[in-house]
């Protein structure tokens, strides 16, 4: 009867402890990707640094996916480890990522690993 006890005791404590990790990751904050061999010839419109500012739960703003001058918002969500960002009039790109750690990004469309800032 003790081991019965001690059994559900312990697969309570590991199944608790679990979902507390889960719950415990925080995507906030400014993921970037440095592109290798850029050269922007000294053109201050064009940037070797993407970026993604996760503000909130839903929110991303400000986004640099194409090397340019120009910024985007969006939503997105997240569904077990994938980040899908929301297309709109304005935001017209596929951009998803799954994640890999609580530092690390792998955008899906081309398996570039991005990092969070500090």
């Amino acid at each position: 009867m003790k081991n019965v006890f001690f059994f559900l005791f312990f697969s309570v404590t590991i199944i608790s402890c679990t979902n507390d990790e889960n719950s415990s990751f925080e995507i906030n904050g400014l993921y970037t990707y440095n592109i290798p061999n850029c050269d922007n010839g000294g053109n201050p419109e064009i940037h070797c640094t993407l970026f993604v500012d996760f503000v909130d739960k839903t929110e991303a703003s400000p986004i640099s996916i194409t090397g340019g001058d120009i910024v985007y918002e969006t939503t997105y969500t997240v569904n077990n480890d994938i980040i899908k960002f929301k297309k709109t009039s304005k935001f017209n790109f596929d951009l998803s990522f799954k994640i890999i750690n609580d530092l690390t990004l792998k955008r899906i469309e081309d398996n570039t690993i991005w990092l969070k800032e500090e």
